[in-house]
């Protein structure tokens, strides 16, 4: 297990020797170290990016040679999956199943992008017999990307292959939280043989070396999945500079449940976007739902019996369904989260306690109902399994619901109504819509928020495109 900062193509030791420990949520055990970036391996990161961009080392590399590349470290990534998942189920606290599809996931991003390198196409612009116009995309020169820890594999495929596809050299900071994994992509990227100086890995605490990172000169773009309040940190520290960014951040998405539903989809589809898939530790998780009175007593019997049913434990068990929240401060939050639902007067109809195994990061799955739309619950993210149910007597209600709050990535549509759904789907506002199903997704499918929950999109060619800048070229033809 490599536990080294990756610099220039070779793991580097920290001139500092500080490091980070790395603490398994499921048991408190030590799982490793990792070297904390300071300012001599981070000014070294950036030095060695901006070299090699400046170069144009990646922008004049061939399409098809570039497609070569991106396919072996998928197939890498894929060689190491077991291995590789096993260590992110101990620093993460995900299932190992969950945990090897991650990385499996990882590798068919880049699989999908290897196959989009010769597909971005320079437009001509036609505007009359004395004027020659094309526009091309091009890449913003050294890209910082900041990885959360809720799925530290999959974001930082994601974020490594569109920005190699526009052209932007890397450096990456994978979460203090659970850094080990990704050190993979570093032994990946040097047997693979990726030039070096393309992609960097530093790690470290986002308030010392992620700070650092976003304040340095030679940053030229920067890509940050997390919360809008660091967000918005990033914003005020690169103001002066006018640094483009990219953000995918919160979410509070809510489900609409119509009457003619499909009761034991709605129930299912609720059970996998909040408590299933990482605790509810995800910024798409679906921690409101919106019933009509018609079908709600039934809904909330099913949901409850379902949730019931559901195996809270530690990710090394398979049969696991609820895994633990990364940290005691997670559960702290969680906790103070829903004393503030209960003193709202919202019903707690479950859980609303930590598990009974003190000794990891364990919180029952909980559901509220009644909920006030005004209450701290039903406005901010909790990120844990947390849900409140809401009641709606007509469609524009439903909508206004949905809508009430800050964040708009993620909401869903129940329904046997096709012209219903597509009436609601224009009505919400969110960058994703899901129908009948929750988390229908592809990775050519573009992603990304409206309001506080960010902008820019990851997916498909609209990613690509997102994380590049538009050059027009004009001639004036004699």
């Amino acid at each position: 297990m490599e536990n080294r900062n990756f610099i220039n193509g070779n793991f580097i030791d920290s001139i500092s020797n500080k490091s980070v420990d790395v603490i398994n949520p499921a048991n408190q055990s030590l799982v490793g170290s990792i070297n904390e970036a300071m300012d001599d391996e981070i000014d070294l990161a950036i030095e060695s990016a901006k070299n090699t961009f400046q170069k144009r080392i990646l922008q004049d590399m061939d399409a098809k040679v570039k497609s070569n590349m991106m396919r072996a470290i998928g197939a890498k990534l894929r060689e190491y999956s077991s291995e590789a998942g096993k260590l992110l189920s101990l620093e993460n606290g995900k299932t190992i199943s969950q945990c090897v599809g991650e990385f499996k996931g990882a590798a068919d991003t880049f699989d999908f992008y290897a196959g989009m390198t010769d597909k971005i196409e320079n437009k001509l612009i036609p505007s009359g017999k004395d004027t020659f116009n094309y526009v091309v995309l091009e890449p913003f020169g050294v890209s910082l990307q900041i990885v959360p820890w809720n799925y530290p594999v999959s974001i930082f495929s994601g974020m490594v292959a569109q920005n190699l596809i526009v052209g932007n050299t890397i450096v990456i900071k994978p979460p203090e939280l659970c850094p080990l994994s990704s050190n993979f992509y570093g032994r990946i990227f040097k047997e693979v043989g990726v030039p070096e100086g393309i992609i960097n890995i530093v790690h470290g605490r986002g308030e010392v070396t992620g700070r650092k990172l976003v304040k340095h000169n030679g940053i030229d773009y920067i890509v940050f999945t997390g919360s809008p309040e660091v967000a918005s940190e990033i914003l005020k520290e690169t103001a002066d500079r006018i640094i483009p960014c990219h953000f995918e951040l919160g979410g509070k998405s809510a489900a609409i449940i119509y009457p003619d539903a499909d009761i034991d989809k709605a129930v299912d589809s609720t059970v996998k976007g909040i408590f299933k898939p990482n605790a509810g530790q995800i910024c798409v998780a679906m921690s409101r739902v919106i019933v009509h009175p018609k079908i709600k007593d039934e809904y909330m019997s099913k949901l409850i019996s379902k949730t019931k049913k559901l195996k809270i434990g530690a990710g090394a068990d398979d049969d696991t369904d609820v895994t633990p929240l990364i940290s005691k401060d997670q559960i702290q939050r969680v906790s103070n989260y829903v004393k503030s639902g209960i003193q709202s007067g919202a019903e707690l109809a479950l859980g609303g306690n930590e598990h009974d195994n003190k000794e990891g990061n364990f919180y029952e799955p909980t559901i509220f109902n009644n909920v006030s739309t005004n209450s701290t619950i039903a406005q901010e993210e909790i990120f844990g399994p947390v849900t409140s149910v809401f009641d709606f007597e007509d469609e524009e209600q439903a909508i206004d619901i949905a809508n009430s709050t800050n964040y708009g990535l993620a909401s869903g549509i129940f329904t046997a109504d096709d012209q219903k759904a597509k009436w609601t789907a224009e009505r919400i506002q969110a960058g994703i819509i899901w129908h009948n199903d929750w988390f229908v997704d592809g990775t050519n499918l573009p992603g990304g928020g409206y309001k506080k929950s960010g902008y820019g999109r990851d997916g498909g060619m609209d990613g690509i495109y997102s994380h590049g800048q538009t050059k027009r070229v004009s001639k004036r033809l004699y």
